[in-house]
């Protein structure tokens, strides 16, 4: 028997620790997807941060750019405005890269969390389990002599900890954790690759069919949308994933409806 090297041994002990955390949780945020990915040495905020959110004051993300800006006294000078430096993105009205101006402060929505946020609108955020509460439409779906609790905190977990990267991607980092498209893709995968696996193990999958079918086609849909960096396609899908998070397994009424499952949101 071949002994096996070094990278083959690091594959299975990987594979072992995510097959240990699907048994032992029903839903999965950064700390399994750094399993999955095999980088279990990074941080969770190096794996979901990319690119890195909170870098306003990161020396060479905010580079004083080089040239002829207008300086604040007589004369012309190096300037102290945002310049060509890596990663910075200039706010709306500001100067062409490469080209300073008078200290220029990046809005505090774009870059920076306000006085007293602490940052937590652009984390990763846990599934709340307790927020559970499927919509008449899908509840036959799940229960007795249908699909389990466990596949239904997966379908939950999945639907919540996309929505979140989505809302991300599409509305900056206050809206949400940031993920670029090929990570967003992958996560996507991530999740329908346990929920695949769940189903082997619903013996009543087929009394859910309409459900399943349709998350299924939901994910598929994520999937291909990321990776064509369409953004049409992009937001199709996050109407989709949005309604399934916060008005088919839950019932967020501050949150807007747009209509884009199959399964009516109406509460009773």
């Amino acid at each position: 028997m071949r002994p096996m090297d070094k990278k083959r041994i690091a594959t299975v002990a990987g594979t072992l620790v995510l097959a240990g955390a699907v048994v032992a949780a029903g839903v999965y945020g950064p700390s399994v997807w750094k399993v999955f990915r095999q980088q279990s040495t990074v941080s969770d905020q190096a794996v979901i941060q990319n690119p890195v959110v909170d870098n306003t004051n990161t020396p060479g993300n905010n580079a004083a750019a080089s040239g002829t800006g207008t300086g604040t006294g007589t004369g012309t000078g190096p300037g102290t405005g945002s310049g060509s430096g890596t990663g910075a993105s200039l706010p709306d009205g500001g100067a062409a890269p490469g080209k300073a101006t008078p200290t220029v402060i990046a809005p505090s929505a774009i870059n920076t969390p306000a006085q007293g946020d602490t940052g937590s609108k652009n984390k990763y955020k846990e599934p709340d389990t307790t927020k559970i509460d499927v919509a008449p439409s899908v509840a036959a779906y799940f229960g007795d002599n249908a699909l389990s609790n466990d596949a239904k905190t997966l379908a939950f977990g999945t639907a919540w900890n996309i929505h979140q990267y989505v809302d991300g991607y599409l509305y900056g980092p206050a809206a949400g954790p940031q993920m670029n498209e090929q990570d967003i893709k992958k996560y996507i995968i991530f999740h329908k690759t346990l929920w695949d696996k769940q189903l082997k193990n619903e013996p009543n999958a087929s009394k859910a069919a309409a459900f399943t079918n349709y998350f299924d086609l939901l994910l598929n849909t994520g999937i291909d949308a990321f990776d064509s960096k369409d953004k049409a396609r992009i937001e199709q899908f996050h109407q989709g994933i949005h309604d399934l998070d916060s008005h088919i397994f839950r019932n967020d009424t501050n949150s807007k409806i747009y209509g884009a499952t199959p399964f009516a949101t109406k509460r009773t």
